[in-house]
């Protein structure tokens, strides 16, 4: 081969493929010029103006667009897009996504190692490069949820040997780093024993703690979102990720101004299937960040070069001699959406379609019956109060817009039924019920304010970590009419409204995805949430508000199937704090 692409060089053999009159994005240089990308056995053999005697098997005229590196993304979760991995493999190669690395920890949370090794098994030998992590906090809050599985340093261990295993996913426990905790720290010592990568989530951690987290291994972080945490890390020696919903001006400026580029990576982390489908992977994050100031080549090489350096890729994310051809040409810099991409030296995307199918194994023997869940009654979601009076109760407050939650304390009225039992009004309030899916009777409930009308009920098992049945509604009837359409479904995603189902989309794979192709489901989500929204729910970003709120990582309060939990100070809140007036 080497032989090959020497005669190549010199005009005695020709290219596989010249790619003529290119705009070529250099991330080395930070420079973008005109000229010709020459291809060999799968890697680039020239970049420039090819004006030296050379003749090519086939070639390509780029009509002026501009020459990328394939996108590489160091940190997301396949199964956040509830699609298997080919697939999602298909939209995110016509997106530019050449190179995923994948914390499986989603499917790991729901059924272990078999979950990960049979998403492993099912990505590997797509064209688009997926560089699978082993899951390291399962559940990611112990003590606080009951996920499916759990993993110590001995299930770190076996995973992180298995073939194809890159690196430890993101530490979530970032609390228990913080306080010297045995469990997570002999999990992470596994991974540092291999010297492998070890991805972090420092979302609340700074000065004193965050060193600690940094000085045992852990190098990454795609958690903040301020432009004194960028600074911070960077001077740690932290990888720092930045996400679509971290993006903002001042964020963007400090990026800018970093004096030191190689450690900032553009990442997706959770890409729902509406958003991927309509806005892009990737790509999305790297246009969202130039229009809030970013540099574009700079944006370009957050998305490549840096990424692959993270990953220990050192021929993959950039176009130049001796690298691998994995190039996507595009009109706009600023706006990047790919006409051709390039993988492998062969043409696989043109004009934002495959141009051939990919392989599709069953993942049904090892992903299927997932949910252990007894039926749910109306009694399940009764919130039962001491005394008839007024009740001063603990409340999740939530915007509308941003995914982050505040403790609210506010007074509702105890009543007495008809049948003696004393029980909360929660009318003005959207109920939140969270059932444990893995065998074990236990559930927690809610109120959450900011959705005084909802009518009806919603019902997911896909969401974040653990995965548990998550209800929300405005009509007990109805929460549990939605939560045993799910349960029936072995995991999905359901709304009913007056006793009657409305939709149900059901997700047998683990409870979390689909086998139906990307625009069968999307057709799906697009009509649950517009039933949600003919329901009540108002949220500018429903899917991410709807996983967020059970997940117990998430600043500032969340409910978990072990009820009301105060993330920040990690302590369980009881969901009356307490009766006021005579009773």
């Amino acid at each position: 081969m080497l032989e090959e692409t020497a005669g190549a060089i010199r005009g005695r053999r020709p290219f596989s493929l010249v790619i003529r009159n290119v705009r070529i994005v250099n991330v080395f240089d930070d420079t973008v010029t005109p000229g010709d990308i020459a291809l060999m056995d799968g890697r680039i053999a020239y970049v420039g103006t090819m004006d030296f005697p050379h003749t090519a098997l086939d070639e390509l005229d780029g009509q002026g667009c501009y020459a990328l590196p394939g996108f590489v993304d160091s940190h997301m979760h396949l199964e956040s897009s509830m699609l298997t991995p080919a697939h999602f493999a298909r939209v995110a190669l016509c997106c530019g996504t050449t190179t995923v690395a994948a914390d499986p920890h989603e499917i790991g949370n729901v059924l272990g190692r078999t979950g990960v090794q049979a998403l492993m098994d099912a990505a590997r030998g797509l064209p688009l490069r997926v560089l699978m992590m082993a899951p390291s906090t399962i559940p990611s809050a112990p003590g606080f949820e009951d996920s499916g599985c759990s993993v110590g340093p001995e299930e770190a261990g076996e995973m992180l040997d298995l073939p194809g295993v890159s690196g430890l996913g993101e530490v979530m426990d970032f609390r228990g780093v913080a306080a010297g905790e045995e469990r997570i720290l002999a999990v992470v010592e596994e991974a540092a024993r291999r010297g492998c990568i070890i991805d972090g989530h420092a979302s609340l951690l700074t000065g004193r703690d965050l060193q600690l987290f940094r000085a045992v291994g852990i190098d990454s972080d795609h958690t903040l979102r301020t432009a004194e945490k960028l600074r911070e890390e960077l001077a740690l020696g932290f990888t720092v990720q930045i996400q679509s919903n971290a993006l903002n001006r001042e964020l963007v400026a400090a990026m800018n101004a970093a004096p030191v580029q190689d450690r900032i990576c553009l990442v997706t982390d959770d890409v729902p299937l509406p958003r991927l489908m309509e806005q892009g992977h990737l790509n999305h994050v790297v246009a969202q960040a130039v229009t809030l100031g970013l540099d574009p080549v700079r944006a370009v090489r957050f998305a490549t070069i840096n990424a692959a350096r993270r990953l220990r890729l050192h021929d993959v994310g950039a176009i130049a001699p001796g690298m691998q051809a994995e190039i996507q040409l595009v009109r706009d810099l600023r706006a990047p959406r790919p006409e051709t991409v390039i993988c492998g030296g062969k043409v696989i995307c043109r004009d934002g379609r495959l141009l051939s199918a990919l392989p599709q194994p069953d993942l049904a023997q090892a992903l299927r019956s997932s949910v252990h869940c007894a039926p749910v009654t109306a009694a399940d979601l009764v919130i039962p109060a001491p005394a008839a009076g007024t009740a001063e109760v603990n409340v999740i407050s939530q915007d509308g817009t941003s995914l982050r939650t505040t403790r609210v304390l506010r007074e509702l009225p105890a009543v007495c039924r008809e049948d003696g039992q004393t029980v909360l009004d929660c009318r003005g309030y959207l109920k939140m019920a969270v059932f444990n899916r893995y065998g074990r009777a236990q559930r927690g409930l809610a109120l959450i304010e900011g959705m005084p009308a909802v009518r009806g009920a919603v019902a997911l098992t896909y969401g974040h970590d653990a995965h548990n049945l998550t209800v929300y509604g405005g009509s007990d009837a109805d929460m549990a009419l939605a939560a045993n359409t799910v349960i029936g479904a072995q995991g999905g995603i359901c709304a009913a409204l007056d006793e009657e189902v409305r939709i149900c989309i059901p997700l047998p794979l683990g409870g979390l995805m689909s086998t139906r192709e990307p625009e069968a489901l999307l057709a799906q989500l697009n009509a649950f949430l517009a039933h949600c929204a003919d329901m009540g729910f108002v949220h500018s970003d429903l899917m991410s508000f709807f996983t967020i709120m059970p997940l117990a990582v998430s600043p500032e309060i969340k409910c978990t199937d072990r009820g009301l939990l105060d993330v920040a100070r990690k302590r369980f809140l009881p969901l009356i704090q307490r009766m006021k007036g005579d009773f």
